[in-house]
């Protein structure tokens, strides 16, 4: 059976919460967003809702006006839910691009929990300690977006967990959980080079698991891309199931 469309809206507004734009722009049912370019959910456009006083065109050019001002691409993120119906087709017609598939995912939170350890500390604070294992995971260097992704991070308004294991007296790999409405949302899976291969990700979202069920969560979701397939892998291990998925239009407006 397909998702309903408001389960799909439901996911994509606690995923935006979790990756909140530095920037907001709303237009009409359409939600703007900006943050220095750092994630490409954080600077694109959510095509959430049918407008109610404004027409497509004008939108459309309001939206390319918008990121034209910030010396970025115009991008949508189109989904299943987006409104209106038919949107992807109106940006090809008008030069947009779009990029391959990410699958979102949801799944039970028991068969996760199973693998927890209690290795793993789950902080509801950022430290620069869980930042750094994290930029080194991502191979992030750039200062203006590493400055960025911690601002981003500290954004977050709903119940957030920084869960680090240690290996050798460091952090070796990361995690973020952020839990909204039941939720609980995974981002941000990070292994630091030296430690990948040793089954790190198992113990980490274990932990994180318990520290999220404790705060309320009973189902869990997270993004993988569509080619990534030890990460596809993993998830399906721990019985997530893929229930749409998203792409990303672009276009040059400079």
């Amino acid at each position: 059976m397909s998702p309903m469309p408001d389960q799909i809206a439901l996911i994509e507004e606690l995923a935006a919460n979790a990756v909140p734009a530095a920037v907001i722009q709303e237009i009409d049912g359409w939600r703007l967003r900006y943050s220095g370019g750092v994630t490409r959910r954080a600077n694109s456009v959510l095509a959430a809702r049918d407008a109610r006083w404004t027409g497509l065109h004008e939108r459309l050019c309001l939206a390319e006006a918008f990121y034209a001002r910030y010396g970025m691409p115009s991008r949508f993120q189109i989904c299943p839910a987006s409104r209106p119906e038919g949107l992807a087709d109106v940006l090809l017609s008008r030069g947009y691009r779009p990029t391959s598939a990410t699958n979102v995912q949801v799944g039970p939170l028991g068969p996760m929990r199973a693998g927890a350890t209690g290795r793993a500390r789950v902080s509801e604070t950022l430290d620069e300690d869980w930042l750094a294992a994290y930029i080194e995971g991502e191979g992030e260097t750039n200062p203006a977006k590493v400055a960025a992704r911690r601002e981003m991070l500290q954004r977050i308004g709903a119940r957030t967990g920084f869960a680090a294991i240690m290996e050798d007296g460091q952090i070796a790999a990361v995690a973020l959980g952020v839990v909204e409405r039941g939720c609980l949302g995974v981002f941000n899976v990070a292994t630091r080079p030296a430690f990948r291969q040793r089954g790190l990700a198992h113990a980490l979202l274990g932990d994180l698991t318990a520290w999220a069920e404790d705060r309320g969560a009973v189902r869990g979701y997270l993004q993988v891309h569509s080619l990534n397939q030890p990460a596809l892998a993993l998830y399906a291990g721990l019985r997530f199931r893929t229930m749409y998925q998203y792409v990303y239009y672009e276009k040059e407006v400079i």
